[in-house]
């Protein structure tokens, strides 16, 4: 065979696919250039399907050929210890009554709100990262609490506030050469703690303020966030209830979209009854007001660009024990960067029964397993035949299913530190092999609380394998682990609402008794258990439990991760999985 001869020119339409930029892809799939750049800017600039699927969702959006820039904030927001200890204070803040301080996550305002054209969010964005000095030393910040009866904070140290106001100054000067018009804090920079409450809040504030220590050791991120220009005056609230449209003039509620409501709006109802805008498909109408609970408006902010700031903490610590004698040395744990927790909850992968149906008589012969069909697995953990009729195994599918989800979290980055799993076998399996695909050895934490609604066991709760049997059948099992909620208290007779503050009991116990991030393995149902409350929703009724597990497909996942106003959903930082159903194939069609 004559071997090719070397090409000195690559083709220049496989050159042009390469180089193309979000913008020109979205450009040839038929999107006019100014709603590109918009998706794009309202997206973060973080990819193709992302912008794509907004441009989707505001179809409706009366606005979307408007030319309104959106407003840009530059925050420094404190990490670690800090932060920690801030979360709690915005928590614990919250249950006396709002204040305007719970619209923001806790930060120093480096350069106020400024406005920025669509078609140069790529270009300025990433000059963040320029502005920073790396070989420069920053220093801790030191603050002093402050408290009036109209606002508490803490203020930055005027030796301090140096490097903040160096960085926030040579980002406007940045943003000049762009055309852009921005201001540096001029103002005495400082956190915000607590204003615009009534003043029958005034002590219950000042006692926590009072009580609040900054960190030994903090952190800090440089953050640019943006905004949609009408969120600007408006407060927001979080759609807890789903809410179709009845007239023409109502607004359609999503669980999970944000909607954005102007003061007049909401002073001048009278009868529950708001108009609001959409954050998901910017689309206004008349809503329920109590299908929404208020939350902070930098919830709905995009995330453009985060720039991380690390004190130097040896000189730290060392100035400050020669300052303190009696302070203790600050643990390893106070003195790094102490990422936001997060907690992966997914469903487990295909069941052989939902696939085969009476696959049982089918597959043994004399007690013996045989398999049927490459679907099924190759190999069936040791027990009485009788029990797998209601504790099943995945299929060979299911195990796939989830070695591609482990392999999906090691390649966000996403770090995990303990595992649960509810005691159904198809759970186990599917958390054994979301490990496989993760390369970790953990031992796996068998929970009879991740059960789902045992009301869909009315012949009583399955019989579960033991350890012994578990770990003989290969599968590395934490014998040492006591569990939350005990099988002896799961009852049949539960209902919806029981089922539901089950779980939220044991989500609240696991977090705070576990460290660092969190993966389970549970039902269709488990997803919503878990997240409903943790995230300040509401338990839906029976019938809703029904629709919402039926849109839970295998391998589904939920993201929560712990903010400053705290647990809120996020979309997970992987795609999901999809696939077509695969018939069982007759060779004597070919006859």
């Amino acid at each position: 065979m004559a071997t090719l001869p070397p090409r000195k020119n690559l083709s220049r339409k496989k050159i042009f696919k390469q180089q193309m930029t979000p913008l020109q892809t979205l450009l040839q799939l038929g999107f006019p250039k100014n709603r590109a750049e918009k998706a794009l800017a309202a997206t973060g600039h973080r990819g193709i399907q992302l912008a794509s699927d907004w441009l989707l969702a505001h179809v409706k959006d009366p606005t979307l050929d408007f030319i309104a820039h959106r407003q840009y904030v530059l925050y420094a927001c404190p990490t670690g210890a800090l932060a920690e200890n801030l979360s709690k204070f915005w928590v614990e803040s919250e249950q006396l009554g709002w204040n305007g301080a719970l619209n923001y996550m806790p930060h120093i305002t480096l350069v106020s709100f400024f406005q920025v054209s669509d078609e140069l969010e790529p270009e300025f964005v990433y000059s963040l990262n320029n502005i920073i000095d790396r070989n420069e030393s920053y220093n801790r910040v030191h603050f002093e609490p402050y408290i009036s009866p109209n606002f508490m904070g803490l203020f930055v140290k005027d030796e301090d506030a140096k490097w903040l106001n160096e960085i926030s100054a040579n980002y406007v000067a940045k943003l000049s050469t762009y055309n852009i018009i921005a201001n540096h804090q001029v103002k005495p920079l400082h956190l915000t703690l607590a204003y615009q409450f009534p003043s029958n809040l005034f002590q219950p504030l000042r006692t926590m303020v009072e009580k609040l220590k900054p960190a030994t050791v903090d952190n800090w991120e440089i953050r640019l966030y943006s905004r949609d220009s009408r969120l600007e005056n408006s407060r927001v609230h979080k759609v807890i209830y789903a809410y179709t449209s009845r007239e023409d003039d109502d607004l359609e509620l999503r669980v999970g979209d944000y909607i954005y409501i102007t003061e007049e709006s909401y002073n001048s109802s009278t009868d529950g009854w708001v108009e609001g805008t959409s954050w998901l498909t910017g689309a206004t109408g008349n809503f329920p007001l109590n299908h929404t609970k208020r939350t902070a408006e930098s919830d709905s902010w995009t995330l453009h660009c985060t720039v991380q700031i690390n004190s130097n903490v040896e000189e730290i610590v060392e100035e400050e024990e020669e300052e303190e004698e009696e302070v203790e040395e600050p643990t390893s744990s106070s003195s790094s960067i102490i990422p936001a927790r997060q907690l992966l909850i997914c469903r487990h992968g295909e069941r052989v029964d939902f696939t085969f149906g009476e696959w049982i008589p089918y597959c043994f012969e004399d007690g013996c397993y045989i398999r049927r069909d490459l679907n099924m697995p190759k190999v069936i953990p040791t027990r009485n035949i009788n029990e797998f009729k209601h504790d099943g195994p995945i299929t060979s599918i299911g195990e796939l299913q989830a070695r591609l989800m482990g392999d999906a979290i090691k390649s966000s980055k996403m770090q995990v530190d303990a595992a649960f799993t509810s005691p159904f076998l198809r759970c186990i399996q599917t958390l054994n092999n979301i490990l496989k695909g993760l390369e970790l050895d953990l031992p796996i934490k068998i929970e009879p609380g991740l059960t789902e609604w045992l009301a869909w066991y009315p012949a009583g709760v399955p019989t579960w394998m033991t350890p012994e049997e578990l770990i003989n059948a290969g599968y590395n099992v934490d014998t040492n682990y006591n569990h939350i909620i005990k099988m002896k208290d799961l009852t049949i007779k539960e209902t919806s609402t029981q089922y539901y503050e089950r779980s939220y009991k044991l989500i609240k116990h696991i977090i705070e008794n576990t460290k660092g991030n969190i993966l389970i393995v549970g039902h269709a149902s488990t997803l919503s258990a878990l997240t409903k409350q943790l995230t300040g929703g509401e338990i839906p009724p029976p019938s809703e439990i029904t629709k919402i597990a039926q849109k839970i497909s295998y391998l589904a996942c939920a993201v929560t991760s712990k903010e400053s106003n705290g647990w809120q959903l996020q979309a997970p930082p992987f795609p999901p999985i999809t696939h077509n159903s695969n018939n069982k194939f007759d060779w004597k069609v070919l006859l």
